[in-house]
């Protein structure tokens, strides 16, 4: 079973990589190799986490020797999607999208996980984004709560929160409610202040992510400041 998993593994356009029970690498296929320069010589063998190096968002180790993963996946977990930043063997900078699985084996105390993963290039750049916004992610807690029924709880916080871009594809509502997501308030509170059901909120957050082309609240307000005014 294991070496048809091995070839079928080896087909995938997804790099992929095998590890055992002890967490290290069995298998390797070329999609991998591709995406991070290392050879299968070079990584068999190895303890994943050595190979993968992932780092969260926030820049804290996801690899480790206590694989949280591993540990879930072993435990009976179903399949685990994460996004990390690791390097590839020429020292750039890769953000992947990867998604981890138990792979069920015919030996006693045998264990086998696949870890697929891909290049999720247009949020490369989403870790030096997220820094630049830090300041103004942790701003609630800094700021005074917005009154109440007021027409918009952004004046009292317009010095903290850049404006939206209106070269943006998004209607008035729709930045209204991702300049509010940027000051970290939650779904409800977002409804409340506007006066406006939470299901109202949850599709202009759907719309603005489709129109920014964004995976995630988070992406979407990296790319909204990030945006570049066209010069006149």
């Amino acid at each position: 079973m294991e070496r048809s998993i091995i070839t079928m593994l080896s087909r995938t356009a997804d790099g992929a990589m095998l590890a055992d029970e002890t967490g290290r690498v069995v298998a390797w296929n070329k999609a991998a190799e591709r995406l991070l320069g290392f050879r299968a010589a070079e990584v068999i063998g190895r303890p994943c986490h050595d190979v993968m190096r992932g780092e969260t968002l926030a820049g804290q180790p996801f690899c480790s020797l206590s694989c949280a993963v591993g540990h879930r996946l072993g435990c009976g977990g179903g399949v685990c999607n994460f996004d990390i930043q690791t390097h590839t063997k020429g020292g750039n900078a890769i953000w992947l999208n990867v998604s981890s699985l138990p792979i069920p084996s015919r030996k006693k105390d045998r264990f086998l996980f696949a870890h697929l993963f891909r290049d999720i290039g247009r949020q490369a750049t989403v870790r030096q984004l997220v820094n630049e916004l830090h300041s103004v992610l942790s701003a609630p807690a800094e700021r005074p709560a917005p009154r109440a029924n007021t027409p918009s709880s952004l004046a009292a916080s317009s010095d903290t929160v850049p404006d939206i871009p209106t070269t943006l594809p998004l209607s008035r509502r729709e930045r209204e409610v991702l300049q509010h997501l940027a000051l970290g308030e939650r779904t409800t509170r977002i409804a409340e202040t506007l006066c406006i059901s939470t299901a109202t909120v949850r599709n202009h957050v759907q719309h603005i992510c489709d129109k920014l082309g964004a995976h995630s609240r988070l992406e979407a307000l990296a790319i909204a400041f990030h945006h570049k005014t066209p010069s006149a």
